[in-house]
C-alpha cells in the first residue's frame, strides 16, 4: 500500500512576513510530513551570531539548545553557511486547528559586526498533515511520540465525541520505565527536560537523548535509546491510561571502502508486538523523501533482509558534505550525510508512522590536496593548481621562498592568484609565478641543464573553528637552453692570458680555482684583470704561486696553470682547463770574477720538495734566498765544494745541488727520494767564455718527469760579472734574474 493511499497528505503554504529587512523573503519554508523546515541563507546572517525564537499568537520565546530539544526544534548549518531550523508539527509553540492543520512561526535575529545592529526575520508556515494513530519521530536531538487518546472504555466513540464523552478527565500522573517504573507529575517531568502535551485527541511526549529515564536497548545488533511511559488520566469516579513509547537508533552505521552502510531493524521490539504488518518504507535525505529515480541517480540503494532494512550510500554523494580537520598537524577530512528512513506499519487497526533522521559521519581520513603543475617552459611562468577543498577552507597567505604574502598582497605584487569553485561544493586555487620572480631559485643539477625551483607554502584556515594548517610544495622546471661557462687561454712571453666566459650562469654563482687557490676579491687584485657581466680576463705572471713548474728544458722552464670553474650554488664542476707554456729564462750565470748564480724552480713532479732545504756539495751552503716555489744560490768557484778539472784547453768548474730532507717523511708518504742538479762552468782561454749546465734528477718514485737525465743548456756568460753581481746583491732580486730573457749561444771551441 502506498503512503499516499493510507492518508498521509501534505499541503504546503508559505507566508513570510518581513520585519525590519526586505530580504526576509529569502528565508525558505518547507512542509516535510510531520516536520516543517526553514532555511536562512548565510548571506543574511553574515557569519555572525544568530538567535532563534519560537513564535505563536501569545508569545515569542528564545530557543536555547536545551529548550529546543525539549520542545521539538532542531538547528544546524550546512557547508554553505545556511542556517537550517526544523520543527515538529507537534512542537510546543505550534498552533493547531484540529489534528490536521498546523501553523509554525519562527524569528531569526542575526547580529552584524562590528556594530551588532539587530535585524529580525520572521517567517511562518501553514502545513496540513493527516496524522496516524501513532507517530514516532527520531530527530538528531530528541525523541518524540504522538498517540491518539483512545481510551479503552470509549474506544467506539468518534474523535469528535471525545470531549463530550470524557469532559472531566485530567492528566494526573506519568509513569516512566527505565526499565523500572517511576512515577512523576507533569511539572516535575518537564523540569527534568521532558515535554508532555495533552489535548482531547492527542498525547505528545518528547525526550532529549540525555535525560535520566531513557535507557539503552540492543535490538538486532543495533543500539537504541528507549523512552517508555504510561500517562494516567482521572476524574472523580474513573481513570484512564495511555501508553506511549519511542525508540531511536544511535548505532547501525558501518563503513567499507567508499561505501556507507546503515542498518535499521525491521521489527523494533520496544515499539511493536510480533504481529506487525509493514505497509511501506521510504528512504530520504535531509528530511526529504526520495523517489526511486532520485535514489538511482545518486547511487543510493535500500535492501531488506530477514531482520533489517539496509541503506547503502557512496562516500562523497552530493547530498552530503565534507568537513575539514587538522590532526597532529596534518590535514584530514570527514564526510557527513543525513539519511532518513520512514516506516509505516499496522498493528491490529492502528497504524504507526516511524521516522528516523540519522546523521552519519565517516572517520577522519588523511587528505593530501591534489597538485597539478601546468607550467610551460616557453611561457617561463610557474602555473600550479591546488585542490580540492571543502567550502570551510579559506586561503590566508602563501609563502614564496622566505617571504609570506597575504592573499591581497599577492595580486598587488603581480603574481596571479585565482580561486575556482565547482558545482560539487569544492574549491581550488591556481597560482602563476614568473621565473623572473626573486624567490625563484636557479639550480644546476647537471652542467648542461638549468632548473628553476620555487618553494611554496600555502597557509589555510578552517572555518568556523579558525584552525590553521599548511601545504608545502616545491615546483621545478628544467631547461636545456643553458650556455655553459667556458675557459681558455694563451701564452705570453712572461705570463698566462686566461679568459673566462660566464655563459648563462650569473657571475655571482661562479667559483674559480686558480691552481690550488680559490679566486676571491683579495687574490684577484694581485693580478692584472678585466671583467664585466659576461666574462673575466686574467693576466697571471709565470712566477705566480698558482703556477706549477713541470720541467726544466733546453729552452727554459715549462710552466702550467690549472683553472677550474665551479657552480657555487650547486657545487658542480663546469669546466677544467690547463695551459702549459715555455718561458725562456736565465737559470744560471757564470761571472768572470769567479762567482756563479743559480735559480732552481720547484718542480711539480717533486711535490714534497722544500726549496730552503736544498744545498750544494757543502751541506752548509744553503740557498741565499728561497720561497715556496724556487731557491736562489750565489757562490764562488772556490767554495761550497766546487771542483775544477782541465779538459784540453778548457777549465770546468762543477757543483751539485742536492736535497736531503731534514725530517723523515710521514708513514703515508713514499720514502725519501734522491734529488740532484749538476751545474758546470766552462772557461776557454782567449775565447768566448761559456757555461754548461748539467741538470740531473734521480727519483725513485716513478714520475712523468721531463728533465730526468742530462740536459745541456747554453747560457750567456757575463764578462762584467762583478758589476752584475753587485746589482744582484743590491737592488736586483732572484726573481728578476729568473725573469730575464735568455740569449742562447752555441758552445764554441
Amino acid at each position: 500500500m502506498g503512503c499516499f493511499e493510507i492518508g498521509a497528505l501534505w499541503l504546503m503554504v508559505t507566508i513570510i512576513s518581513i520585519h525590519a529587512d526586505p530580504s526576509a523573503d529569502e528565508v525558505q519554508g518547507e512542509c516535510l510530513g510531520n516536520r516543517v523546515q526553514f532555511t536562512l541563507p548565510g548571506s543574511l546572517s553574515a557569519g555572525g551570531p544568530l538567535e532563534l525564537y519560537a513564535v505563536n499568537d501569545t508569545q515569542t520565546v528564545l530557543l536555547t539548545p536545551h529548550l529546543a530539544a525539549q520542545c521539538g526544534y532542531t538547528q544546524k548549518s550546512d557547508p554553505l553557511g545556511n542556517t537550517i531550523v526544523s520543527a515538529s508539527l507537534q512542537s510546543c509553540y505550534a498552533e493547531k486547528q484540529g489534528d490536521n492543520e498546523f501553523r509554525v512561526a519562527m524569528q531569526f535575529k542575526p547580529y552584524e559586526f562590528p556594530t551588532l545592529s539587530e535585524k529580525v526575520y520572521e517567517v511562518f508556515k501553514f502545513c496540513s498533515h493527516t496524522v496516524s494513530s501513532r507517530e514516532i519521530l527520531c530527530e538528531t536531538n530528541y525523541m518524540e511520540v504522538s498517540v491518539r487518546n483512545a481510551i479503552p472504555e470509549i474506544k467506539t466513540a468518534s474523535v469528535k465525541q471525545l470531549p463530550t464523552v470524557i469532559p472531566n478527565l485530567q492528566l494526573w500522573r506519568i509513569l516512566l520505565y527505565s526499565p523500572e517504573e517511576k512515577s512523576f507529575d507533569k511539572e516535575t517531568l518537564q523540569a527534568m527536560g521532558y515535554s508532555v502535551q495533552s489535548s482531547p485527541t492527542r498525547l505528545v511526549m518528547r525526550s532529549p537523548y540525555n535525560t535520566l529515564e531513557t535507557f539503552l536497548q540492543n535490538v538486532d545488533d543495533v543500539d537504541m535509546m528507549v523512552f517508555k511511559s504510561v500517562v494516567l488520566f482521572r476524574d472523580r469516579w474513573m481513570m484512564a491510561l495511555v501508553e506511549s513509547a519511542a525508540a531511536c537508533p544511535i548505532s547501525g552505521a558501518s563503513f567499507v571502502g567508499q561505501m556507507i552502510y546503515w542498518r535499521v531493524p525491521l521489527h523494533i521490539t520496544p515499539l511493536v508486538s510480533l504481529e506487525v504488518e509493514i505497509l511501506d518504507v521510504h528512504m530520504g535525505i535531509n528530511g526529504r523523501r526520495l523517489t526511486s529515480d532520485e535514489m538511482e541517480s545518486h547511487n543510493y540503494t535500500m535492501t531488506f533482509n530477514e531482520s533489517h532494512v539496509v541503506v547503502e550510500i557512496p562516500v562523497g554523494a552530493s547530498d552530503g558534505y565534507y568537513k575539514s580537520h587538522v590532526l597532529e598537524g596534518q590535514y584530514h577530512v570527514s564526510y557527513t550525510i543525513e539519511p532518513m528512513l520512514e516506516f509505516l506499519w499496522k498493528e491490529g487497526q492502528d497504524e504507526t508512522m516511524y521516522k528516523v533522521l540519522f546523521p552519519i559521519t565517516t572517520p577522519l581520513t588523511a587528505w593530501s590536496p591534489q597538485v597539478t603543475d601546468y607550467t610551460e617552459l616557453e611561457l617561463r611562468v610557474f602555473d600550479v593548481f591546488l585542490g580540492f577543498f571543502p567550502p570551510d577552507v579559506e586561503l590566508l597567505n602563501i609563502t614564496f621562498g622566505s617571504e609570506m604574502l597575504t592573499v591581497s598582497e599577492i595580486n598587488i605584487k603581480g603574481i596571479n592568484l585565482e580561486e575556482h569553485s565547482f558545482p560539487n561544493n569544492t574549491k581550488a586555487f591556481a597560482v602563476q609565478v614568473p621565473f623572473s620572480e626573486p624567490h625563484v631559485q636557479i639550480k644546476t643539477f647537471r652542467p648542461d641543464l638549468r632548473t628553476y625551483v620555487l618553494d611554496l607554502v600555502f597557509g589555510f584556515v578552517i572555518l568556523p573553528e579558525h584552525t590553521a594548517f599548511s601545504h608545502s610544495m616545491v615546483l621545478e622546471a628544467s631547461s636545456a637552453d643553458t650556455v655553459l661557462p667556458h675557459v681558455g687561454g694563451s701564452c705570453n712571453e712572461d705570463s698566462f692570458n686566461i679568459y673566462i666566459i660566464y655563459g648563462s650562469t650569473p657571475s655571482s654563482q661562479i667559483k674559480i680555482h686558480l691552481g690550488h687557490l680559490e679566486l676571491n676579491e683579495k687574490i684577484l687584485q694581485q693580478y692584472e684583470h678585466h671583467s664585466n657581466e659576461t666574462h673575466l680576463v686574467l693576466i697571471v705572471p709565470f712566477l705566480a704561486p698558482v703556477v706549477a713548474f713541470e720541467s726544466v728544458q733546453l729552452t727554459g722552464i715549462l710552466g702550467r696553470i690549472d683553472v677550474e670553474i665551479y657552480d657555487s650554488l650547486n657545487n658542480l664542476s663546469f669546466n677544467e682547463f690547463s695551459l702549459s707554456c715555455p718561458f725562456f729564462v736565465i737559470l744560471s750565470e757564470c761571472f768572470s770574477n769567479g762567482t756563479i748564480t743559480v735559480v732552481l724552480p720547484k718542480l711539480e713532479s717533486v711535490p714534497h720538495l722544500l726549496p730552503g732545504e736544498l744545498s750544494l756539495r757543502d751541506p752548509s751552503c744553503k740557498p741565499s734566498y728561497s720561497q715556496d716555489y724556487y731557491a736562489y744560490f750565489h757562490f764562488g768557484v772556490t767554495t761550497c765544494g766546487t771542483t775544477r778539472k782541465f779538459v784540453e784547453d778548457t777549465m770546468i768548474y762543477e757543483n751539485e745541488v742536492t736535497w736531503k730532507r731534514d725530517a723523515p717523511f710521514p708513514e703515508t708518504v713514499l720514502p725519501d727520494q734522491e734529488y740532484r742538479f749538476t751545474v758546470s762552468c766552462v772557461y776557454i782561454a782567449n775565447a768566448t767564455q761559456n757555461m754548461i749546465l748539467h741538470a740531473v734528477s734521480h727519483l725513485k718514485e716513478q714520475h712523468t718527469d721531463v728533465g730526468k737525465g742530462e740536459l745541456t743548456v747554453s747560457l750567456r756568460l757575463s764578462k762584467g760579472g762583478y758589476g752584475s753581481l753587485q746589482g744582484l746583491q743590491g737592488s736586483s732580486s732572484p726573481g728578476k734574474l729568473l725573469g730575464n730573457i735568455i740569449q742562447g749561444q752555441g758552445i764554441q771551441t
